[in-house]
């Protein structure tokens, strides 16, 4: 019997793998299933942003500045959110059960280790609601804001930072970032950074320490700590925890990155406890390409490296920004090494444009002579 501590993107993607490799499986969960990904973080944050993007485009459409409240309250929206939420967790439940996969709803104590054959821990992360004395909201309380706040003091300049302030500048609320060092590091292109800030970012953002102690004392501002949180386990390449036998981890208890991730490494982990019972060799995770999505005003997409030699376009007017073609909406840069691709800042749709730059920098040459993000003269675009 194998114990998964954690129902979320990892916990799951391991649970199922294992059950689908003929082994029995409990899965621990001690809040409620699909943990960070689905109830607190980026489908709760893509479930605020659609409602802000539709809040811009009437923005933009109209000429006049609209709200949140404008079309639903704060409370409201949360309760829509949860209700289908709870619809998700209902169904993975029932795709568990359906599996074999028995879910215990309780915290799992160290002291279980000894009734199971192996243990997984897909626990996430670790987060402070503390800074500088004052407690903070984090991603966990959000969800449960009755009333949209009229100012806002987030700490932390990463990408969750920025979705939140976007989004609630958009509903309505005055929003400052306070940014401990350099505002979304993750953009190493300084001249696209400062791009993001002076035309996109639709919030104030301070790298002053005594500015933002005034704002986190002051009872007017609702803080918010953006600031990530800390790993709870160290591992060896093969996801074994350090100093146990048989027990694993994966996902943000070991490593801060990204649902996708996280889902391959709870694959991964399955796939060694296999392994292991079998006397086969253990694997290491492959990471390959990795995209990040930044969601402002205009999503921005980060794929592999940035380097000196690139390519720079600015989009046309198209889907998501057709009504404000006045303004700059989104620089586009592809990024090159010895003449190879190496990585892009792409700042359109996403969803859309990931799988092809992803494609682009393993090596399919339809991009090399790229002029534009545009999906007119998208070559792959039309060879399907």
């Amino acid at each position: 019997m194998i114990a998964v501590v954690g129902g979320g993107p990892a916990g799951l993607s391991c649970a199922h793998a294992l059950a689908k490799r003929g082994l029995d499986v409990e899965l621990y969960e001690m809040d409620k299933l699909g943990g960070t990904c689905l109830n607190y973080g980026c489908r709760y944050v893509n479930a605020l942003k659609e409602v802000a993007d539709i809040i811009d485009n009437l923005n933009a459409i109209t000429g006049k500045k609209h709200d949140l409240n404008d079309i639903i309250s704060l409370d409201e929206l949360h309760e829509k959110v949860y209700k289908i939420h709870k619809s998700m967790r209902e169904n993975a439940k029932k795709t568990l059960e359906k599996k074999g996969i028995f879910v215990k709803f309780e915290e799992f104590k160290e002291d279980y280790e000894k009734k199971y054959d192996y243990v997984v821990y897909a626990t996430g992360q670790n987060y402070s609601k503390n800074y500088l004395g004052i407690e903070c909201a984090t991603h966990k309380e959000l969800p449960y804001l009755k009333k949209l706040p009229k100012k806002i003091l987030i700490i932390g300049g990463g990408t969750v930072a920025a979705e939140y302030a976007s989004i609630f500048s958009i509903f309505g609320s005055d929003v400052t970032v306070y940014a401990r060092s350099k505002f979304l590091k993750k953009i190493k292109d300084d001249e696209v950074r400062d791009y993001i800030i002076n035309d996109l970012s639709n919030f104030k953002i301070t790298n002053n320490e005594e500015e933002m102690k005034k704002m986190l004392y002051n009872d007017e501002y609702f803080n918010i700590l953006a600031i990530g949180g800390k790993k709870r386990y160290e591992t060896n390449e093969y996801f074994q925890v350090s100093g146990k036998s048989k027990v694993y981890a994966c996902g943000d208890s070991v490593r801060g990155g990204y649902t996708p991730i996280a889902n391959r490494e709870g694959r991964i982990v399955a796939e060694n406890i296999f392994n292991e019972i079998n006397n086969l060799p253990l694997k290491k995770m492959d990471y390959g390409v990795e995209v990040a999505t930044i969601r402002m005003p205009i999503n921005i997409s980060v794929v592999g490296k940035q380097t000196n030699d690139f390519k720079t376009s600015y989009n046309r007017p198209g889907t998501g920004y057709y009504f404000k073609k006045a303004e700059k909406r989104g620089m586009n840069r592809i990024y090159y090494e010895n003449g190879k691709a190496v990585g892009a800042v792409v700042m359109t749709n996403s969803t859309e444009l990931a799988p092809y730059f992803a494609q682009y920098l393993k090596g399919i040459e339809v991009y090399k002579d790229f002029v534009e993000v545009y999906p007119t003269t998208d070559p792959f675009y039309w060879q399907f």
